[in-house]
């Protein structure tokens, strides 16, 4: 199999080429679309309606196709999975560094799986590796201070956990938010940054909304997934 991970191929991730990083980003395939595993098991209705899994390159049947057998090798051959993952976050290492920029790593581009479970993260203790969540007891373990040091996790807001989100607030976490239109200065009284002029969230002040314009199909978001 191709390397699993996909080098700066986000629009978003580019731009921290601007500031030194270079990202590499695991897409599998989202919810149940693999049809052996669910790897967005906390998604709401509303995520799922949303979802951006098909925008960008993930538009190609090709690309979805490779996000689909990436997802069946995860859950077939797990072991050989992460061999091959931890080779391919090794060699995105060895790139970065001989264009000298900084290596950083995020394992749920399109899914939610807790990856702290397994080595990977561990074995590059000085590589930065973050992601999205809306995994609530996951986002509290990283905000107690158990998971690996070099991972941060941001959580997401969804139509279904917006209590979740204020506690998480209330303790220093960051909360994604995706709004409909322009972003405010401010939600639930908490400070809004701009989300959408990087994808590094571990640099992030501690505290704050991440705002994020709504995209393709959200839209037209009814669900509450939007907000505004």
């Amino acid at each position: 199999m191709k390397s699993l991970l996909s080098i700066d191929t986000n629009a978003k991730t580019v731009k921290g080429q601007k500031r030194g990083f270079m990202t590499g980003i695991l897409y599998l395939a989202p919810d149940r679309l693999s049809g052996l595993i669910n790897v967005c098991v906390n998604a709401s209705e509303g995520c799922r309606q949303t979802c951006l899994y098909s925008a960008g390159r993930g538009a190609f049947n090709s690309v979805q196709k490779a996000r689909i057998a990436k997802t069946v090798h995860y859950v077939k051959d797990r072991q050989a999975f992460l061999a091959t993952l931890t080779e391919n976050v090794a060699s995105v290492i060895r790139k970065a560094k001989s264009k000298r920029m900084h290596p950083v790593i995020r394992l749920n581009g399109t899914s939610d799986i807790g990856w702290e479970r397994y080595t990977v993260i561990q074995a590059f203790k000085t590589t930065r590796f973050y992601d999205y969540t809306k995994n609530y007891d996951r986002m509290l373990s990283f905000l107690d201070g158990k998971l690996p040091s070099n991972y941060s996790l941001t959580f997401s807001r969804s139509e279904a956990n917006e209590s979740q989100c204020l506690e998480v607030l209330k303790r220093g976490g960051n909360v994604a938010v995706v709004f409909r239109k322009s972003l405010p200065t401010h939600w639930q009284g908490f400070p809004v940054i701009n989300g959408d002029e990087n994808d590094l969230r571990f640099l992030d002040p501690k505290g704050v909304v991440v705002g994020l314009k709504a995209k393709g199909k959200a839209k037209s978001d009814t669900s509450g997934f939007v907000v505004g």
